[in-house]
């Protein structure tokens, strides 16, 4: 089967999950920052395109619980609550993840993040959309933890 081609936010989204990919199999304790920032985009990107879908221009924010508020009460998309916060946890890795003055994130914390991102794109998959997630069957310290 071919690999699906994205466009917009969805081609974006797709090209965080694959660093995703790469980083995890190339050691998630060493890049475990990086992982949970690109986990935290690609959810980002992954709901951003919902708007985009419905002919909306997407509000410019990190904050993903924000963005699914707003597309649930746009009647766009339904969530329910693990996933509305799957979609907050990962919100906390557009920023903290980037800068040297925030605590290190952990391998625990890193692969959260894997699984929160896999749980919001179950959700937009759920309600229709297309949606992106991480694969780490290749990664045996990060299949340990999720």
């Amino acid at each position: 089967m071919a690999s699906p081609i994205y466009t917009g936010f969805m081609y974006a989204a797709s090209k965080d999950a694959l660093a995703v990919n790469a980083l995890v199999q190339a050691s998630i304790q060493d890049h475990s920052e990086a992982i949970a920032f690109h986990c935290q985009q690609a959810a980002e990107k992954m709901v951003k395109a919902v708007f985009t879908e419905n002919g909306q221009v997407p509000p410019k924010s990190h904050d993903i619980g924000d963005l699914l508020s707003t597309a649930i009460e746009q009647a766009w998309l339904k969530a329910s609550q693990p996933a509305i916060q799957a979609a907050i946890d990962l919100t906390l890795y557009a920023v903290a993840a980037r800068y040297e003055t925030t605590p290190d994130i952990s391998i625990g914390e890193a692969t959260k993040a894997i699984k929160d991102c896999n749980f919001v794109a179950t959700m937009l998959a759920d309600n229709g959309y297309e949606y992106v997630t991480v694969h780490t069957e290749d990664a045996p310290e990060a299949n340990a933890l999720i």
